[in-house]
């Protein structure tokens, strides 16, 4: 039997064969397996991904989708984020700080923010003290997710990140 798997490039944001370039939208997984509409049982939250390294990106996918969350969509590039959460309205954007582009993270959530009133929670492995002073100022994310972080982390991040939100919103 011949093996049909190609050796992967290695390094970060590299794309994997089969994983769709940044603005050529990837059907969820969620979407491909069933499990999308089918009302089994009420949403946490919306969330809209934005990673640009595709295991990370499915692993958090599955994470927050067995957690209870809609996953809207999933972008690799701050362009792509933009235009996702244009179209998707989450709740929140789950936001890598380095990304394919020229923008990266922190560019795209202050926008975000600033243009639809759409709150992040960074996840990322660059949370060095300069880049949280700059994503603190110009994003005012809900919080930080630090990388490498567990399927559990991450759920729990998103709630509390989602539920931190509501309570602004309420004036609570």
């Amino acid at each position: 039997m011949r093996n049909t798997l190609e050796r992967a490039p290695s390094g970060p944001g590299l794309f994997q064969p089969g994983m769709p370039r940044p603005g050529q939208r990837r059907a969820l997984r969620s979407q491909e397996d069933g499990r999308a509409g089918t009302g089994a049982s009420p949403s946490h939250g919306r969330v809209l991904i934005v990673e640009d390294e595709y295991f990370v990106a499915l692993d958090t996918e599955d994470a927050l989708s067995s957690a209870g969350f809609t996953v809207v969509g999933i972008a690799a590039s701050a362009e792509e984020a933009i235009e996702m959460a244009t179209a998707e309205a989450p709740d929140i954007v789950l936001m890598d700080i380095r990304l394919v582009g020229p923008r990266d993270g922190i560019d795209a959530a202050a926008e975000i923010r600033r243009r639809l009133g759409i709150p992040c929670l960074f996840a990322t492995a660059h949370s060095d003290a300069t880049t949280r002073a700059r994503g603190d100022k110009a994003a005012l994310p809900l919080g930080w997710l630090t990388k490498p972080y567990t399927q559990d982390e991450v759920a729990e991040a998103v709630g509390e990140a989602i539920a931190k939100s509501r309570r602004g919103a309420a004036g609570g």
